[in-house]
């Protein structure tokens, strides 16, 4: 069986993600070891490592073609908890019809030995389905999921492709076994969130604040500022295009690539906050809902932090007021980003 090889890529804001040597990781006693909660790429997948049964029999596999195995294609990935509080994460493959299911463990021991199942995750249907069954595409766990485990294909009622959050401990240890059971060779973006702390996180301090006593001044009429356009965004300059007129300040965003699937990543900004973090472009539009600030007066924004295969990204936005849809193409390169203004009617 041949081993999985991988390039890993830390996808930072505003820099160029850094290649580490193609490593094997295809087994748990030499699993890929992660310090901090940042969002990874895994750029292949094949095989299933030397150790062939340390995944075998598993209970929410059993009713998969591969009969309770959960390696196929795989890559085990090794944590350690250093504060406590939630975890949870997303696994995006990098092709859209592509089944990423897995299981996370906790090292009882800190061995191999001695592995729990804490989450077990064979959802799935076949790619054909993609864009329309709940149990394909991006996985893993989110808040608001209750499922521990959901077991091989999609067939119960309220099936989909994501389980609930854990809660973790100080000094705990973990590996994630992710495998991709429709194709050998795509891999997939992993992305943390939660409270919980890794060894390698740190927590951003908190800005005092003094408190200054003030003499009470009557009410005065609230008047609508006015938004600065940002003139620059990681760095990069912002160049505004066109302008789009909307009725309500609470719109539906949709993206997607105006092209071919070739690995951009972006991020979209209204104004200088960030609403949309780290997306990976699809043909498929993917949608969010976004409630613009107090003003007449926005700016939204595309900020590339990965171009993939080919220079510049160029994502497809469109905006839905809930009275009509417009459409834009913006582009966002090393030098500058393009940006729409937006205007309150």
């Amino acid at each position: 069986m041949r081993n999985t090889l991988f390039t890993l890529l830390f996808m930072l804001p505003g820099a160029a993600p850094a290649c580490l040597n193609a490593q094997e990781h295809a087994d748990c006693i030499s699993a890929m070891q992660i310090c901090e909660k940042k969002t990874y790429h895994i750029d292949h997948l094949s095989g299933e490592g030397r150790d062939k049964s340390e995944a075998d029999l598993i209970a929410c596999f059993m009713g998969s073609e591969n009969d309770g195995q959960a390696e196929e294609n795989s890559i085990w990935i090794r944590f350690e908890i250093e504060k406590s509080g939630s975890l949870a994460f997303t696994l995006t493959p990098d092709r859209y019809d592509d089944d990423l299911d897995f299981i996370v463990y906790r090292l009882t021991d800190g061995t191999c030995n001695n592995k729990k199942i804490v989450r077990c995750n064979a959802a799935g249907d076949p790619g054909i389905a993609a864009g329309i069954s709940p149990c394909l595409g991006e996985t893993g766990l989110r808040e608001g999921e209750t499922d521990s485990s959901v077991d091989a294909g999609c067939n119960d009622s309220g099936d989909n492709a994501w389980l609930a959050p854990l809660q973790v401990n100080k000094g705990e240890i973990y590996v994630l076994l992710v495998s991709n059971v429709s194709s050998r060779g795509p891999g997939f973006t992993l992305r943390f969130t939660g409270t919980a702390f890794m060894p390698c996180d740190q927590e951003k301090p908190q800005a005092k604040t003094a408190v200054k006593k003030t003499t009470p001044k009557p009410p005065s009429p609230t008047i609508a500022k006015k938004t600065t356009k940002p003139e620059s965004i990681g760095g990069r300059a912002v160049e505004v295009g066109d302008e789009l007129k909307v009725k309500n300040k609470k719109i539906k965003l949709k993206v997607w690539d105006s092209q071919v699937e070739d690995g951009d990543i972006i991020s979209v900004f209204v104004n200088d906050v960030k609403v949309v973090d780290h997306l990976r472009l699809r043909l498929k539009p993917q949608e969010f809902d976004i409630e613009l600030p107090p003003g007449k007066e926005h700016y939204i924004t595309v900020f590339a932090d990965d171009f993939g295969k080919a220079e510049p990204n160029s994502a497809m936005i469109s905006v839905n007021d809930g009275v009509k849809v417009q459409v834009i193409d913006l582009v966002a390169g090393r030098k500058k980003q393009e940006s729409v203004r937006i205007i309150l009617e």
